[in-house]
Formats: structure tokens, C-alpha cells, sequence
């Protein structure tokens, strides 16, 4: 018999072709497995899932709306982790480091960051395709001197307005509270592996 023939056999009194026996299981298979990966992204929620081609445009801040999504504390740090959501009709690329305004009422105060890369890690530019979110992780702290968890009101503000890079406009963030006392450092706007706002 040659290498590349059916193998048939006997299967209760009738021919069953191998070959197609196998086909068929591997079919089912990767079946299986694209609808496994499908329910999984339908309930993870929408979520930046791709590194950022250099074909799309950088993401405008008139197509981006930002949310303030949980904030996390220990050991003299806090992180603060926004989201930004693509509402507009096309790919864009969601990267690089922003600046940062605070606000504290009706004022508007531009901040000095003092670091990149934070103590909840960095995000790496990635393509936000229509309705797809990415991130922003802000990093502060408060056990420095000379107030050492003692946060005098001129560093507290109630909210911020994030300044795109290669000015592409700007996206506000209400009602997100952090301090500058111990200095502010930012990831890079966009998503890693295993990164989830659920369990940051």
C-alpha cells in the first residue's frame, strides 16, 4: 500500500476511512476551540487584544472616552488604573506616555511626571479597534517626608484631563481622586499580556 493511501478497516460490517475519521475529529476540534475563545472574549468584555501596527493612525482624543476604573493601595503606594475606550469608527494606535492636568474644581493644574513605568508596571502601544478599551496606569504615594500620610489639600485633586502625545488632543477623566505628595509617575497608555482590569 502506498504511504499517502486511504488505511480503511472493517467497522461493524461496514468501511470506515480512516483519513476522513481524522479530518473530521480535528475539524470538531478546532471548532471547539474558536468558540471556547470567542465566549471567553464575550465575557471578559471588550478589551485591547493586538500590538500596535504602524499602518493605523494614533488614537484622537475626540475619539477616546476615559473612565476612572479602581484604585489600589499598599505599602505607601496607590495605583490608579483609567480606561480609555475607542468610540470612534476606525483603528487607531493608543500609546506613549501622556502628560497629566489635575483638577480640583473649576481649576486646572499641569502636573510634573516624575517617572515612567509605575509600581502596578507598564502598558505597551496597542491597536483600540472600535469599542475596544485600553489603559492608564497612574502610580502615587503618600509615606514620604515631609508629611508622611499626612496629604495637605494643595496635592489632592478630584479628577484629571489626560494630554495625548504628539498632540492629539486630550480625554477628561472625572471623579478619580489621587495625590501628588510623593511625586506621579505613568505607564504608558495601551495593553500588555495577562493585563485585566479585573485583576489589577
Amino acid at each position: 500500500m502506498a504511504p499517502d493511501e486511504a488505511v480503511s478497516v472493517k467497522f461493524r460490517g461496514s468501511k470506515f476511512n480512516l483519513r476522513l475519521a481524522v479530518h473530521f475529529v480535528q475539524g470538531l476540534m478546532m471548532t471547539s476551540v474558536i468558540i471556547g475563545s470567542t465566549l471567553l472574549n464575550v465575557a471578559g468584555g471588550p478589551i485591547a487584544a493586538s500590538a500596535a501596527s504602524v499602518a493605523n493612525p494614533s488614537c484622537r482624543g475626540s475619539n477616546l472616552v476615559g473612565a476612572f476604573v479602581r484604585n489600589q493601595v499598599g505599602a505607601g503606594h496607590e495605583v490608579t488604573t483609567i480606561a480609555f475606550t475607542n468610540v470612534g469608527p476606525k483603528t487607531c494606535v493608543l500609546g506613549d506616555y501622556p502628560t497629566i492636568i489635575g483638577l480640583r474644581g473649576a481649576r486646572q493644574y499641569r502636573l510634573r511626571v516624575t517617572g515612567h513605568g509605575t509600581y502596578g508596571g507598564n502598558l505597551r502601544p496597542t491597536d483600540l479597534a472600535p469599542r475596544m478599551s485600553g489603559a492608564l496606569i497612574v502610580s502615587t504615594g503618600d509615606l514620604c517626608g515631609p508629611t508622611y500620610g499626612v496629604l495637605p489639600p494643595s496635592q489632592i485633586y478630584s479628577g484629571m484631563i489626560v494630554v495625548l502625545p504628539k498632540n492629539e488632543g486630550t480625554v477628561q477623566v472625572p471623579d478619580v481622586t489621587f495625590d501628588t505628595t510623593c511625586g506621579l509617575a505613568v505607564s504608558q497608555l495601551g495593553w500588555r499580556n495577562h493585563f485585566s482590569f479585573q485583576d489589577i
